[in-house]
């Protein structure tokens, strides 16, 4: 036995649990974050349309129920856990370890988004189990760790149920969906001249203000993708101004599809300006679905656990984003 003299140094360890091994689960909290667009949800099989994958237009943008089911499944069990695009922005990641972060966002606010079918007896909406939301909340009962959210982006015709709209989106935001800005019209903003930019989009958030004041992101997913250059003119009026008596100010855009984006804690990450991924299936071309998630197997973010600490490969040290006040940790 050894006997502690004075002068000795003496190095204290505090065990707090058995160490992670971050490589056996492949931690990479740089990966890339796949931010999902879908469109509208159409209650058909996926045989009953011409297209592949579940398309019911050749663009991709309406998907059958059948391919939504599908893809939630897909998610679940290649271990991606769902999260708010509001906390993706704000670097707030907060899955389990060795669990990949993905984000749902809905454009144009069609009614097969949250289709309402009537009120029950305490005069609450019944929702199409066949709708987005519908299919959405199934998959909440089913999997209670999937951590089921979408941000839902409306123009001011909101979800097309003039009977029931105030009644939804107050429903979205109580049960852990968020509602954001598409414009007054689905305007191009690339073409309109600035001061219609400005109407669209403050026209948009003041109308929010009026039916959830305070609860809703600001967050714009632009018609279109417009403008389509950080260095446009109009991009201005997209990112803040006043519209009649009401000032506001956007703390993210969202593009049109085509592939996953950056960690937030990458240097390379911008907010203002997040790209997407286009739901649906075309034999893997053109950076769709099928394509982008056999590259995200490469280079997705994995999670360490813990939102507190950002956890790496030691030789990606460089690429993070020192703004972040995160522990960072190597391997």
């Amino acid at each position: 036995k050894s006997k502690i003299k004075e002068g000795d140094a003496l190095k204290v360890i505090f065990s707090l649990g058995k160490e992670i091994d971050y490589a056996s689960y492949n931690v990479n909290e740089l990966g890339n974050i796949p931010v999902m667009m879908y469109h509208g949800i159409v209650h058909m099989q996926n045989s009953d349309t011409n297209y592949t994958g579940g398309n019911v237009d050749k663009d991709g943008y309406k998907r059958t129920s059948e391919a939504f089911r599908n893809d939630l499944e897909f998610y679940y069990q290649n271990g991606y856990r769902m999260i708010r695009l509001n906390d993706y922005i704000n670097g707030l990641i907060d899955v389990p370890l060795g669990k990949s972060p993905i984000v749902l966002t809905f454009d144009d606010g069609n009614d097969n988004n949250i289709l309402v079918t009537g009120l029950d007896a305490n005069g609450e909406i019944i929702i199409d189990p066949n709708s987005a939301v519908g299919i959405l909340e199934e998959f909440k009962k089913k999997y209670p760790d999937f951590n089921v959210t979408a941000t839902f982006f409306i123009n001011a015709t909101l979800f097309n149920q003039k009977e029931y709209d105030s009644k939804i989106i107050k429903w979205l935001v109580n049960h852990g969906y968020d509602i954001g800005n598409h414009t007054m019209t689905h305007a191009n903003l690339q073409t309109s001249s600035f001061d219609k930019v400005t109407e669209e989009v403050g026209g948009m958030y003041k109308k929010l203000e009026e039916l959830l004041p305070g609860q809703y992101v600001k967050i714009i997913a632009l018609p279109f993708g417009t403008p389509y250059s950080i260095t446009h003119a109009n991009r201005k009026a997209v990112l803040s101004g006043r519209y009649e008596d009401y000032n506001y100010e956007t703390l993210s855009t969202l593009r049109v599809a085509w592939e996953s984006d950056y960690s937030p804690y990458s240097k390379e990450f911008d907010k203002t300006f997040i790209k997407r991924i286009r739901a649906y299936d075309n034999n893997g071309n053109d950076f769709d679905i099928e394509m982008n998630f056999k590259r995200l197997e490469k280079n997705r973010y994995i999670s360490d656990g813990n939102k507190s600490k950002i956890v790496i490969p030691s030789a990606s040290l460089d690429q993070v984003d020192k703004t972040y006040n995160l522990e960072v940790i190597t391997y």
